[in-house]
């Protein structure tokens, strides 16, 4: 089983996000290239989500899609267990782009998808759905910091993101852990530093096996 230590990864804040999905499923298509050639949804598994710091609430996610650029994971969104992924994945393929909508070229580029059904029971944590869940954006390369650290979810110019505050903090000891298993992957995301806004809403953690740390 391949371990991926390092990958572009998005975490759904709250059920149905519809802008998580909308950035992750467009962000890279410019220039008339697509980022990646097909998508797999994983249903009913278990994104364990470690954190060192009670401040700072991810709740354990119990869906996934990975996407590949020629078999190779380049993209990991993980998902809410009540999140409807069919109706996100719809609503961010109906998405205007450039002067289409982003299923046109879903079609040029001949993305396909496919679904795996892990058939796990879910684990949840003590915390989960108790407090409001911290919007986090793990971060594995400057241009997205740049754009990150400026409230965009996406490396490309897209609308998408959290513009509560333009200001950020480094937190250089705090510690997140993404753990992942699929039919055919074992992730393992590291972080031990983050960025986040004055107002503790924003997170942007830096992966740790990424070229942000080299």
């Amino acid at each position: 089983m391949e371990i991926i230590k390092t990958i572009d990864l998005w975490t759904e804040q709250h059920n149905n996000h519809y802008e998580c999905f909308n950035g992750a499923f467009v962000d890279g298509f410019e220039n008339n290239k697509a980022p990646f050639d097909t998508y797999k949804i994983i249903k009913n598994c278990n994104c364990i989500i470690t954190v060192n710091n009670p401040d700072v609430n991810i709740n354990n996610k119990h869906n996934a899609i990975i996407f590949y650029k020629n078999s190779r994971p380049v993209r990991l969104v993980v998902i809410n267990k009540n999140t409807d992924i069919d109706k996100c994945i719809k609503v961010a393929l109906e998405q205007y782009f450039e002067n289409s909508i982003l299923k046109d070229y879903y079609v040029k580029y001949n993305i396909k998808s496919s679904i795996i059904d892990m058939k796990e029971e879910s684990i949840f944590k003590i915390t989960d759905n108790t407090k409001v869940e911290t919007d986090v954006g793990s971060c594995d390369r400057w241009k997205l910091l740049y754009n990150m650290l400026k409230g965009s979810y996406t490396e490309s110019n897209t609308s998408y993101g959290n513009f509560e505050s333009d200001r950020y903090e480094f937190m250089p000891n705090l510690f997140i852990k993404y753990e992942l298993n699929t039919d055919t992957e074992k992730f393992e995301i590291e972080h031990k530093c983050a960025f986040i806004n004055t107002l503790k809403t924003r997170l942007i953690p830096i992966q740790e096996n990424s070229p942000l740390t080299k």
